[in-house]
């Protein structure tokens, strides 16, 4: 069975659960937003798999060894791969805490994907290419590449942005991992982009196809794979790995710059011990230090600037 009508049918099978409300992804629900609320993305992800599951069993029946050991049989036959059932395995777990159902499995009976998985990543130059082709797209287009190219953002939270996130010196970006403003000052060179454009939020989707239209105006063709995401990996691999050296800045100050979470927990635990008392505020003391450190070595930001 093609992999498109595999999602087609899984997708059918997820709104007709959803639209009577059935209780065991309620709770699933119930726990993926408490006490931490996952991004929306990762519950439509959770509730998908939920939904694909349940649709095998009846409404309030209690799941057997069995019926999940078909489930991944089956999703075998679909021809789906070891790395999505892999995350699928983790869901049903979750689905299975959440109503209290004996759950059949243990860490070795985890998927395991033999094939190394591939990151559909840009090079520097395709990303400059992108931007050089700035006259060819629209106020929207360019706002959000803008963006994408500036921060290291995530296509959850460039979906999120509106008008109210910014005014003409500051810009709060929306983490999809936990939900924080993240607060950045606009660079000088963006806010023409900034002042001509009033977005609102859209779906993932429109996102996703407003990518495929710049590659294609920047004369990259068809990405396949390639997202968003393939624009933040070769904005942080070129901060880290040559702005930052270059310059004789410590890489950790990515960290800072991503709004990143380095660790939690007793020192030495999950994080080594330098890392955990590190404090970057102490050293860039003045407000938005950090962004100026960041604009002035940025590998994109001089491409922005207008022609005269």
């Amino acid at each position: 069975m093609a992999v498109k009508k595999v999602k087609t049918k899984a997708l059918a099978s997820a709104n007709k659960i959803n639209n009577t409300s059935h209780p065991a992804l309620e709770k699933l629900e119930e726990r993926l937003s408490s006490p931490r609320l996952r991004a929306p993305g990762t519950l439509s992800s959770y509730r998908l798999t939920g939904t694909n599951f349940l649709s095998q069993l009846k409404v309030n029946q209690v799941p057997t060894d069995s019926d999940f050991r078909q489930y991944f049989i089956r999703r075998r036959r679909e021809e789906i791969s070891e790395r999505t059932l892999r995350k699928e395995f983790f869901h049903l777990k979750k689905l299975a805490l959440a109503n209290n159902w004996p759950w059949p499995f243990e860490k070795d009976d985890t998927p395991y994907p033999e094939e190394k998985h591939k990151l559909p990543v840009l090079l520097q130059a395709e990303v400059e290419q992108m931007i050089k082709a700035r006259a060819k797209l629209s106020k929207a287009e360019r706002f959000f590449l803008a963006v994408a190219t500036t921060w290291l953002v995530r296509r959850e939270e460039l979906k999120r942005i509106k008008k109210r996130d910014y005014d003409g010196e500051t810009f709060i970006i929306h983490t999809a991992k936990h939900g924080k403003g993240a607060k950045h000052l606009i660079p000088d060179v963006l806010k023409p982009i900034f002042a001509d454009y009033r977005p609102k939020e859209h779906s993932s989707a429109a996102v996703s196809l407003m990518f495929k239209r710049i590659c294609h105006k920047a004369g990259l063709g068809e990405k396949k794979g390639y997202g968003w995401h393939s624009i933040r990996y070769a904005l942080n691999t070129v901060l880290k790995e040559v702005s930052l050296p270059q310059n004789r800045l410590s890489s950790s100050l990515l960290d800072d710059y991503g709004h990143w979470k380095t660790g939690s927990g007793a020192p030495g635990i999950s994080q080594d011990m330098p890392e955990h008392y590190r404090r970057p505020e102490i050293i860039y003391t003045e407000p938005y230090g950090i962004d100026k450190l960041f604009y002035s070595i940025h590998p994109f930001l001089k491409l922005w600037q207008r022609k005269r």
